[in-house]
Order: C-alpha cells, then structure tokens, then sequence
C-alpha cells in the first residue's frame, strides 16, 4: 500500500531526539499526534482527555485538539481552525515536504517532520520505527532549556536538586529509547487493513519482512515451517498468574471493542506488564482446550487469529471492520480495563447514579432498578443499539409512572446512552467521539428520538411510559 517514510527530529533537544518511521498513507493529523506520543514518552494517547493539546499550522489552517484555540480562531483572517480528526496529511506533507508539529503550548515541544520517501511495498497497516536514537523528555519538563537542566541535574549526584528530581521523575514516564518496545507500541496505531498476503508469515507471526524485524524466536527460526508457532520452547511457557491475566485481557478487550486480533491482545498485554508474552504463547495457551472452553462458556470465539465477543452475534466481522477500522481505540490502564472481563461490569457514570435515584424516588425496590439498569445498559452497548427500544423496556419494567417523573427520565437516559462504551466507537462513548470531531457519531438529543414511524397522539407512547403519546414525548 502506498506508505511515507518520514523523519521526526525533536527541535533544539539534546541530546538528539529522532525517529525515522514508515506509516501507511491516508493518517489524520490526529493519527500522527498519537504517533509521535507512542514514540517518545508523552502522555497524551494514555487518557480520555489530553495531557496537553498540539497544533500544525499549514496553508492558512491551525489543525489542533485545543478546543477554547478553535473557538479563538473563529474570527481570523490569518488561520482557519480545524479538527485534526477530520483532516488527513497526505495533500500537505507530499506539497511541502515537510510540517511542524508543535506539543503542549507551555513547554513547546517542537517537532520537525521530513519527508524521505514514498514507497509501495509497505503492507501493514499500522507505522513501525525503522530507525532512531534519543530517549525522549518526560512530560512537563520545561520545554528544551528545562530538559537540558533537568539531564544536567540527574548526571550530578552532588548537586542539590538531585535526590528532588529522582523522586519527581520516578513518578513520570520517562523510559530509554527501545526500538522494540515502540514498534509493540505502535501496532495500536491500527488505521488502515494489513495486508497479510503480501507478508512472509506463519499463523500471522512475521517470517521475514522489508521493514518489520521477524518475530520469530532463535528455536523457531530453526524449526520446521508447521511448527514455527505451535511449538514452544520452556522459557515462554506461562506462569498460571499470566494464564489468569490473558483470559481477562481476552474478555475485556472482546466486550470493550468487539473484535480483536492476538497480536492487539499481546501487544496491550505487553504494554501494561512487565512479564511480556508472545502470539505463540497465546496460540498455545488456546491448543491447550481449557481457555478456549471457559472462553465459550462467555460466547467469545476465535477464528484463525481474530477473537469475537458476544456483542458481534449476527454480525458480518466484514461489516463490522469496515464501520470501526478509522476510528481509534479507547485505551484505559489496565486496572480499569480489566474490569470490562466481568459481564455484569458497566461504568458508573455520574448520569447513570441519577437515572437510578430518580426511579428510587418513585419507591421502586433497589433489587428491581439494579435488573432494570443492568438490562438497560447491555441494551444501550449492543451494536447499532436502537434507544427507543431499549429505553422502552426499562420504562415497562419500571411500570406506570407520573407524567412528570418521565419528563425527569428521558433527558436523563439519554445522557447516559451518550456514556456507554460502545463496540462500534472501539470503547469510546458518543460523547467521546462526538468532542473527537468525528461528524458521522452524533449524541442523542431529545429531538433525535421521536421515532420516525407515524405515532397517534392517542396511542401508547413507545418510550414504554404507559402513557398516550400526546401525554408523554409527543407533548
């Protein structure tokens, strides 16, 4: 697939920071900010909200995630504000050459990206580091003259600051440059489809490749081409707690996003442990007949190299990827993340603790609203869930209400509709996606559920009040 090959110098740092890196083409000035965030050591990509904002001035526009900028920018002449989400860098990076991208408007991190080369021969569908050396300033480190401060004190054991500044970044991250490590990283950079019949590959395990480093073990090189990744030599076997942690990472990521491939699996496992672990032990921990069960038992299947939860029943996965695959993952730290292997688990939103006091009003049983709840949210987290429906099932399950609680209730379920994580957003709400810029992913409102279908005003509500519908949503 058509890829560019770009060169990533941290301006005015030393020492030098670079990364020379392929990625597919067609990324949003978005996909390149979480680019650059996996290869250093900022934080960004890590949480629901920025860390700091960034911003790429080109061709008259401000391309940012700073929204009060945005708003700022309305009335300039000089630059048109826009979203990075909705902007792609192929035009303006093979026109200019090159852009700069500038992170976090305190410390101003500048990064200068070159373009070296358009190739054609690149087939995965994520970035990979080629080559680079530095390791990369932690957050808030006071911009280039800080960072050459903050390395001059930590050479110098003698100096005052010292044992102040351990303390500050030990809390930080700030990891050494590895090659290894970011390429792991990268992977969740998935924006466009590998293209695995044009890889040299085993079972989805790289063989040997142009640009990406084989990932096979010095016993497998050796072995025989079928037994590259069923057979497993005794130091990857793993320890019956990484056999526990690997089933909740499977049931998590299946219920958060749907579908997965093992090495997502292996890669995000990776990122949040220090005991690391191959696609060959996850592929021999399934040949092994008791993972693959406990796994069925929960309506999570496999096929070839791709997990599929219980929320893709009926689904074509071709469908499915099609909707999801340029939208980015939610990506929570892991004890957050392993909460999602509980399919009960929903998160406790500030809008859903509302919703659940304003039905204890009406003196309903807390046991009742707790099945009422769980019902509503496993309906809201189906895919292309249908609000009316579900919302009508939670109200016939409350059972008659005063008109006025239900005027209370709608507004409120909508709310948190606009909070579930959802498999078709890759775990993000709609709210998330919505503030991403992402035009196709809209909140409801109370004017997008009057159902489309003709209604009587002396029928039955469909929102399940038990009320005629020109007493209820239709007033």
């Amino acid at each position: 697939m058509k890829s560019y090959i770009v060169n990533i110098t941290m301006v005015h740092v030393e020492p030098a920071v670079r990364r020379r890196v392929i990625m597919p083409a067609g990324a949003t000035f978005n996909r390149l900010h979480e680019m650059i965030q996996q290869m250093t050591n900022f934080e960004s990509y890590l949480t629901d909200q920025p860390y700091h904002f960034f911003e790429v001035e080109v061709d008259g526009l401000c391309i940012t995630d700073n929204p009060v900028q945005r708003e700022e920018l309305k009335d300039s002449k000089r630059l048109t504000p826009k979203l990075p989400t909705r902007v792609k860098i192929d035009k303006y990076l093979e026109e200019h050459k090159q852009l700069m991208y500038t992170y976090d408007f305190g410390d101003d991190w500048r990064f200068l990206i070159e373009l070296e080369e358009i190739v054609e021969d690149y087939h995965f569908g994520f970035p990979t580091l080629l080559n680079g050396e530095g390791t990369a300033p932690p957050e808030d480190a006071g911009g280039p003259p800080g960072f050459a401060s903050f390395l001059a004190i930590m050479e110098d054991p003698t100096h005052p600051e010292h044992e102040t500044m351990k303390q500050w970044v030990s809390s930080a991250r700030y990891e050494e440059y590895d090659k290894n490590g970011i390429n792991q990283s990268l992977k969740l950079v998935k924006y466009k489809k590998t293209e695995w019949d044009h890889i040299n590959h085993q079972n989805y395990v790289i063989i040997s490749d142009p640009y990406r480093e084989s990932e096979l073990s010095e016993e497998q090189v050796t072995a025989k081409p079928e037994k590259l990744v069923s057979k497993k030599s005794k130091k990857h076997a793993l320890t019956s707690l990484q056999q526990e942690e690997v089933e909740l990472y499977i049931k998590a990521m299946t219920r958060l996003y749907g579908m997965m491939h093992f090495e997502q699996v292996v890669t995000l496992y990776n990122l949040q442990n220090e005991q690391k672990i191959t696609i060959g032990d996850l592929q021999d921990l399934l040949a092994s007949g008791e993972l693959d069960s406990s796994l069925q038992k929960e309506d999570i299947y496999y096929k070839e190299t791709v997990f599929l939860g219980p929320k893709l029943a009926g689904i074509v996965p071709e469908q499915f990827v099609r909707e999801t695959i340029e939208k980015p993952y939610y990506q929570p730290p892991k004890e957050q993340l392993l909460r999602y292997a509980d399919s009960g688990y929903f998160d406790e939103s500030v809008e859903l603790l509302h919703l659940e006091k304003l039905f204890l009003k009406e003196n309903i049983p807390q046991i009742q609203i707790d099945r009422m709840l769980h019902t509503f949210m496993n309906g809201l987290s189906m895919w292309h869930a249908n609000f009316m429906e579900v919302i009508g099932k939670l109200m016939a399950q409350a059972g008659p209400l005063p008109e006025e609680r239900v005027k209370q209730i709608v507004p409120v379920a909508i709310n948190v509709a606009n909070a579930v994580r959802i498999i078709e957003n890759r775990g993000h709400t709609p709210q998330e996606m919505y503030e991403m810029g992402r035009p196709e992913v809209k909140p409801l409102t109370e004017q997008s559920t009057v159902p489309k279908v003709k209604v009587g005003r002396n029928d039955p509500c469909p929102c399940g009040s038990g009320k005629k519908y020109k007493k209820c949503c239709g007033r």
